[in-house]
């Protein structure tokens, strides 16, 4: 067995260089190529390897920063020598060993307060079939364990799970029942820029999926507090992805309360991603387009003026929740803007109740079903006016969609091609001074409102747009997922029948 400490001292994985040298794109790349070659890739997906990456290097710091000296070492939070135990076993026992320690982490019951977000890591957590404990065995005494990952530096270690993560769109794109998708870091970026995020802000996530948000929104805080975002899903996977993610990222506590809660927002009338009762004054959102999660009703949401689609609900669970003066970008598809029903009495009320002060149409073909179009919607929560008057003024359109055609993997968005919105929309600075450009268009809000269906679907650049339905590759893809779907639903009825 190797010393369950690591020499720290080679690095022989990483190009010989120590530890401490190592960048998130080395450790990326050797463990990616360990799945590649020494995993059976049908039977174990790129994302449940992933993730059991992200179990081992848990359970290695937490070993590792229990052992250093004197005042310097932490208390584990998992079982005192779990760890080097682990490295020891194989097979059959192996299996076992590491089931029933995931067990005892996922103790939501546990009386420790130290371990709910190991209790969160861990949830509904199970380890790779007993036919690939040969292949988890060489992870663990080949990859993990003979190197000193607390020595690596944060910004690294973090860098490297997201880059991991982000290999794994194609696995993620599959989670359709709960509307999982990954979004380009460019416009994360360009979100949290227009939002003024700082380091006295708190920022949520109500529809998290891997904690990329929050962690984009970390980086431009600057903040020194982890503490200061905090996410939910109702996905327990990306429960379990988002709380490493952000670990990892941040270099919070493992004993510290979990980032990330598993719950369905929608059907909670208060922001339930926060321990505390702190209101956040920042929230950024991209909720699923589609999926099979609970719809809101008048039993569980009185305070929705309406039920829509879930983006619709997920608009107004943050105008409701929100507190006065919080700062909100929710992602919303072409129907959000121009829709009846329950999206046209969302639309009114959010004029009425909030400064919705910016709309980006984004490029195509980015995320979500492919045929989709994608916007984001820029609001501050406010009080209604006492004379009934709106409390938007004007809401400024600025068009990144026409002519500008992505894809995920192929012709990917980049940060320049978001320069000029962030530079025409003066972030900080006073809205009054914008000016409007062939991309970049002013609408008063009585002209809104005048609109019998108060249409958000509104146009900055003149130029037509070309319908956008993806690739024939990308077109296929999406028409075996709608079949998959479709054929689990059927078995469901049937199943049903008697």
């Amino acid at each position: 067995m190797v010393n369950g400490l690591g020499n720290g001292v080679t690095g022989t994985a990483a190009g010989g260089a120590p530890e401490r040298l190592w960048t998130g794109e080395d450790i990326a790349v050797r463990l990616l190529r360990f799945y590649d070659e020494k995993t059976s890739t049908r039977a174990i997906t790129r994302l449940q390897f992933v993730e059991h990456v992200g179990y081992l290097l848990f359970l290695k710091l937490d070993h590792e920063r229990s052992q250093r000296p004197g005042r310097f070492a932490r208390k584990s939070v998992a079982p005192e020598g779990a760890w080097p135990k682990l490295t020891d076993l194989g097979g059959d026992a192996l299996h076992s060993g590491l089931t029933d320690l995931m067990r005892e982490l996922d103790d939501q019951a546990s009386s420790r307060s130290d371990r709910r977000v190991a209790g969160m890591v861990f949830r509904d957590a199970q380890p790779w079939d007993l036919g690939r404990m040969a292949e988890l065995a060489k992870l663990i005494t080949e990859q993990i364990d003979p190197y000193q990952w607390r020595l690596i530096p944060q910004t690294e270690l973090g860098r490297a799970f997201t880059i991991m993560l982000r290999a794994c769109r194609e696995d993620i794109d599959r989670k359709i029942d709960t509307g999982q998708t990954l979004t380009p870091f460019p416009v994360l970026n360009a979100v949290v820029k227009i939002l003024d995020v700082g380091p006295d802000d708190i920022v949520i996530d109500p529809a998290c999926g891997t904690g990329s948000t929050l962690i984009a929104a970390y980086q431009e805080m600057q903040s020194t507090d982890p503490a200061a975002i905090a996410g939910a899903d109702l996905d327990a996977q990306m429960c379990r992805l988002a709380t490493l993610n952000i670990l990892f990222n941040t270099g919070r506590p493992f004993s510290d309360p979990a980032p990330v809660k598993l719950a369905d927002t929608l059907t909670h009338k208060v922001p339930v991603v926060r321990e505390d009762s702190t209101l956040p004054t920042v929230a950024i959102c991209n909720p699923p387009f589609r999926s099979d999660g609970v719809v809101p009703n008048a039993t569980m949401r009185d305070d929705f003026l309406a039920y829509g689609d879930f983006p619709t609900n997920f608009l107004q669970h943050l105008m409701v929740t929100l507190g006065s003066g919080a700062r909100a970008a929710v992602f919303v598809p072409d129907g959000v803007l121009f829709g009846a029903g329950a999206a046209a009495t969302a639309r009114r009320a959010l004029l009425k109740n909030c400064d919705v002060h910016t709309l980006l149409r984004l490029p195509t073909g980015m995320f979500h079903r492919k045929g989709v179009k994608s916007n984001i919607l820029f609001f501050t929560k406010s009080t209604p006016k006492p004379n009934g008057q709106p409390v938007t003024q004007n809401l400024w359109v600025y068009d990144a969609r026409t002519g500008n055609h992505r894809t995920d993997t192929g012709n990917p968005v980049t940060e320049a091609d978001f320069d000029d919105f962030v530079a025409a929309c003066m972030p900080g600075g006073d809205i009054t001074e914008r000016t409007e450009s062939e991309r970049f268009r002013r609408y008063p809000v009585n002209e809104l409102l005048d609109h019998p269906a108060v249409t958000f679907d509104l146009k900055a650049n003149l130029a037509p747009e070309v319908d956008d339905f993806g690739s024939p590759k990308e077109i296929a893809t999406e028409i075996a997922d709608l079949l998959d779907t479709a054929a689990m639903h059927f078995r469901e009825v049937a199943e049903a029948l008697p």
